[in-house]
């Protein structure tokens, strides 16, 4: 019989290779993904606040567009308004505060404007009136503002990060209430008190504003269409096309008329005048000139010996003839042929 070679066993305490992880090790890994973790949802809301944030002023850039073409269209009201109710018939319950569903149903904001942003603040409008306002010079401006501080949520508190990021989205434009100035509205181009009306609500710190300036508003100075006011123009006017108005011409000295007609000749529409070539004025009535003045042809005599003479002329026609559309009627005759005067005969002309 062979022999068998006994089986060989490992010594029991021989070395082998070390599995899964050191005490240490996995405390160090846990605290650095709790890290990780904390870092990554503190960014996220930050991103969320500073989207939150641009969307804001993205809103109320265009809500200041809508309130800069209200102070603009209403400019000759809001010089002289005496009631809050001034422009109640244009759909304004006060003309200090127009809220943003009077200008949308105004047409000053697009149909689908939204009134709020989320659960962020709502907008709040001042026109600021100069008490020493007056007809003829007057400085009116309006702040467009939250009616709370801009907040990250849950906090209670204002977020200066926030305000930070809508300033930047508002590329200089907007304002702000801080902290160190809390009498005051400023931004990088306006500058209020706070209140902003002595009659109104204090600003807490955090509040955004944007404003519309007398210096924006230059552009008033100007006729737009609409405009009411009287532009008392002191030099002379040259219109290129026609003008057309409802009221009626007041002119203080001459009226010069280039436009000619002919009596009796074709025009339209009814209503023009026009001067005729020989002296006086054309009305267009029923499609055919006439004289304004209701004259009618002249008349005229002739002698049998001595014509048409110089004092005999038809003063119309400056001859002893008719205007056009007018015929001749004889209505005397005086003198004979055998007269050596002659015979003069005088004639008056009817159309």
């Amino acid at each position: 019989m062979a022999m068998q070679t006994p089986l060989s066993l490992p010594p029991a305490d021989a070395a082998r290779p070390q599995r899964g992880f050191a005490l240490l090790e996995l405390l160090v890994a846990m605290l650095l993904a709790t890290l990780l973790a904390v870092w990554a949802a503190s960014a996220i809301v930050d991103r969320i606040n500073d989207a939150a944030a641009e969307g804001t002023a993205v809103w109320m850039l265009a809500a200041k567009q809508g309130v800069r073409d209200y102070l603009l269209k209403y400019a000759a009201q809001l010089r002289t308004a005496q009631s809050a109710n001034e422009l109640a018939m244009h759909g304004y319950a006060n003309w200090k505060s127009p809220s943003l569903q009077e200008l949308r149903e105004d047409g000053l904001l697009s149909a689908g404007f939204p009134e709020a942003q989320g659960r962020g603040p709502d907008l709040v409008i001042q026109v600021l009136r100069d008490p020493a306002c007056t007809e003829s010079s007057c400085r009116i401006e309006a702040l467009i503002h939250t009616d709370r501080p801009l907040m990250r949520h849950g906090s209670g508190l204002p977020d200066e990060q926030m305000v930070a990021h809508w300033l930047l989205a508002t590329r200089g434009q907007g304002g702000t209430v801080h902290t160190s100035k809390p009498h005051r509205v400023e931004g990088a181009s306006f500058g209020f008190a706070n209140p902003p009306d002595i009659d109104g609500a204090r600003l807490s710190p955090g509040s955004v504003a944007l404003a519309v300036t007398s210096e924006e508003l230059s552009t008033a100075q100007f006729l737009r269409v609409g405009d009411a006011r009287d532009p008392l123009f002191q030099g002379s006017l040259s219109v290129k096309g026609d003008i057309q108005g409802e009221g009626s011409l007041a002119v203080h000295q001459h009226l010069s008329i280039g436009a000619q007609g002919q009596f009796g000749r074709s025009c339209e529409p009814d209503g023009k005048i026009a001067r005729e070539q020989g002296g006086g004025l054309v009305v267009c009535d029923a499609g055919v000139w006439k004289w304004a003045s209701g004259r009618g042809g002249g008349g005229y005599s002739t002698n049998s010996m001595r014509g048409c003479g110089l004092d005999t002329r038809n003063p119309i026609t400056n001859a002893c003839t008719c205007p056009p559309y007018f015929q001749a009627v004889r209505i005397s005759e005086s003198g004979s042929m055998m007269d050596p005067a002659g015979v003069t005969r005088g004639y008056l002309c009817v159309p």
